[in-house]
């Protein structure tokens, strides 16, 4: 505890003793060296490089940045169109399983109406078969009536 006062205490005679440092005259000078001037000097060329080589990435950076979002700009518009391409062929594929179902029903009905008419054909055929045989047995009776007499 006595060494904080000691210290304060003598932090604020330095700051009594020395001169007013928040006030400049006008008279005032700064003075360096050659050397510190030197080396002021190649960190002012240092810091001007730095900041030509952070421009030039910067516009590196932008000329990229502007490269990829045209080619982002291109995609989304190759993606809207290939959108619009697939909803296109969605509504084809769907009319064509339309159409598909309606020729396979038509189909089924000209099937059922090619089996009808084969029935039809085989009922038609066995009644002339029986009218020819009947034909041919009334010629064979009518030959043995003309035959007798």
């Amino acid at each position: 505890m006595w060494r904080k006062r000691l210290t304060a205490l003598l932090l604020s005679a330095f700051l009594l003793c020395s001169p007013c440092t928040g006030f400049c005259s006008e008279n005032q000078m700064y003075q360096i060296s050659a050397s510190e001037l030197e080396v002021l000097s190649s960190h002012l060329n240092a810091l001007e490089q730095n900041n030509e080589m952070l421009k030039s990435i910067l516009s590196e950076s932008d000329e990229g940045l502007t490269k990829a979002l045209d080619a982002l700009m291109m995609s989304q518009k190759e993606l809207a169109e290939l959108r619009k391409e697939l909803l296109t062929c969605k509504n084809e594929a769907e009319s064509a399983r339309e159409s598909l179902r309606i020729a396979n029903a038509e189909l089924a009905k000209a099937s059922e109406s090619f089996k009808e008419s084969e029935r039809e054909r085989d009922r038609i055929e066995g009644r002339l078969k029986t009218q020819r045989n009947l034909w041919e047995v009334l010629a064979g009776v009518l030959a043995v009536v003309a035959a007798a007499k």
